[in-house]
C-alpha cells in the first residue's frame, strides 16, 4: 500500500543509471517530496554523480553507490563469504540501520533490485508493490512496451517515473541551486567575458549518439563567422579529449581563440558552473545536455540513433530538439538552421529533420512541432487516466 502523507517512515529513491537518467529522475523526486513533505527522503545514486545533487532541496541525504566496492565483494564471496557478509552488513547499517519503509526503485537492473531488497524495512514494499501477475507495475509495463515498439508515445520518461511513484508531474522543471565552483584559472573567463556563449557537448554515453567531430567543426565555423562576439565552450570527459582536439585542429586559426576546450579538465561541480554560464547548451541526447536544463540554461538537442524527443527530450519549457527522421546515422545536419534558431531568426526545420519545442502542463513536459494546437494533445492524458486511475490532479489516492 502507499503510505499516507503524515507518515514519517523513511523513503529511498534508487537511481543507479547514468547522468541523464539521474537528472530526469528529479521531477519524480520533487513530486514525491511535495506529496509527502514530512517523510524523510534519501537518494541512492552513483558515487561519481552524487556531488552534483548535493544542493537538491528535495533530498535529505545522498547515498553514494560504489560499484567498484560491490564488484570486489562479489569476487570475494566465493572464497570468504563470512567476512564479505560482515562488510556488507556494516555498509548497510551505516546507510540506514532500520531500513526504509518505502523504496522507489527506478532501475530495472539487478543492482537496483538488490539494493531495494537489502534496504527495505518490509519484506519488500517498493514503488512496484501493486504489480501485475507477471511482476511489473502498469507504468513499468508501459515503458517496456514503448522500448519494444518505438511507437507514438508522448509521455516523457521523467513523467512516467512520476506515475511509477504514484504521483503526478508538478508542471514545472526542477532546478539545481548550487554555489558556483572555482574554475581553472585559464577557464575562469568563460561566461564572464562579454559575448554570446554557447556550450557544445562533444560526446555521449552511447557512442552511436556522438556527433562526428567534423560536424562540430562545421557548426563552430558557421557560428563564429556569423556572430562576431560568439564564444564556444567544448564540454566533455577525458574520453572526448581526442575528439575535441580534432575539432580544434580543423577550426580555422583565426577562430580558435574563441573556442574554449574544457574536455577532461573539470570536476562535476565545475561542469555545473560552466553549463550555468552558457545561455545555450547544444548536444546529443546525453547527460550534460539534461544537466544544463537543471541550471537554467536553454538546451538544444540533435536526436538520432534511437533517441526520441518525446521520451527523453530536455525537460522544461522553451528547449528545442531537432529529431532525425530515421534511426540511422544522419547524412546531413541542421547547422545553419540551429544557429539561426538560437540567434532568434525564427523556427526553421531542416531536410530530414523535424523541429520540436518543449512545453509544460499538468501532465508534464510535451513537445510540439508547430503543426497542431497544443490543446489537441490528448494522448498523454489518456495514458495517465488508463495507468493511474486513482490519481486526481495532484496526489495519490
Amino acid at each position: 500500500m502507499l503510505l499516507n502523507s503524515s507518515s514519517h517512515g523513511r523513503a529511498l529513491f534508487i537511481q543507479l543509471a547514468r547522468m541523464g537518467d539521474l537528472v530526469q529522475s528529479l521531477p519524480a523526486i520533487e513530486a514525491v517530496r511535495e506529496r509527502y513533505p514530512n517523510r524523510p527522503l534519501d537518494l541512492l545514486c552513483s558515487a561519481a554523480l552524487a556531488p552534483a545533487f548535493a544542493g537538491t532541496r528535495a533530498i535529505d541525504r545522498l547515498i553514494p553507490w560504489n560499484g567498484a566496492q560491490w564488484r570486489t565483494w562479489a569476487d570475494q564471496w566465493s572464497h570468504d563469504p563470512i567476512e564479505t557478509l560482515r562488510s556488507v552488513e556494516t555498509y548497510l547499517t551505516a546507510i540506514e540501520a532500520e531500513g526504509y519503509d518505502r523504496i522507489y526503485n527506478l532501475n530495472q537492473h539487478a543492482r537496483g533490485h538488490l539494493m531495494a531488497h537489502l534496504l527495505s524495512h518490509h519484506p519488500v514494499e517498493t514503488s512496484h508493490a501493486r504489480q501485475a501477475d507477471h511482476g511489473l507495475s502498469p507504468w513499468a509495463q508501459y515503458l517496456r512496451q514503448v522500448v519494444a515498439q518505438r511507437g507514438e508515445n508522448r509521455v516523457h520518461l521523467a513523467d512516467a517515473w512520476c506515475g511509477m511513484c504514484g504521483v503526478r508531474p508538478r508542471g514545472r522543471a526542477p532546478i539545481l541551486d548550487g554555489q558556483e565552483v572555482e574554475l581553472p584559472e585559464d577557464l575562469s573567463g568563460i561566461g564572464e567575458r562579454k559575448g554570446f556563449w554557447v556550450a557544445l557537448v562533444t560526446g555521449a554515453g552511447d557512442p552511436a549518439r556522438c556527433l562526428p567531430p567534423e560536424v562540430w567543426t562545421s557548426w563552430i565555423r558557421a557560428f563564429l563567422t556569423q556572430i562576431d562576439d560568439g564564444q564556444v565552450v567544448l564540454i566533455g570527459t577525458g574520453q572526448e579529449r581526442e575528439a575535441a582536439q580534432a575539432i580544434l585542429e580543423a577550426t580555422p586559426a583565426l577562430l580558435q581563440g574563441r573556442v574554449w576546450d574544457t574536455t577532461g579538465r573539470t570536476t562535476l561541480g565545475q561542469l555545473l558552473t560552466l553549463l550555468g554560464r552558457c545561455p545555450w547548451v547544444i548536444g546529443a541526447d546525453t547527460g550534460p545536455l539534461h544537466l544544463a536544463t537543471a541550471v537554467r540554461s536553454r538546451a538544444m538537442g540533435f536526436y538520432f540513433a534511437r533517441a526520441r524527443v518525446h521520451e527523453t527530450g530536455p525537460y522544461g519549457d522553451g528547449h528545442w530538439v531537432y529529431q532525425y527522421a530515421t534511426q540511422s546515422q544522419p547524412d546531413s545536419w541542421p547547422i545553419k538552421e540551429s544557429i539561426g534558431l538560437i540567434c532568434d531568426e525564427g523556427r526553421r526545420a531542416a531536410p530530414g529533420w523535424s523541429l520540436w519545442k518543449s512545453h509544460l502542463d499538468r501532465w508534464g513536459v510535451f513537445f510540439d512541432d508547430g503543426s497542431a494546437p497544443q490543446a489537441k494533445d490528448h494522448q498523454r492524458a489518456a495514458v495517465w487516466h488508463a495507468l493511474s486511475p486513482t490519481l486526481d490532479d495532484s496526489v495519490a489516492a
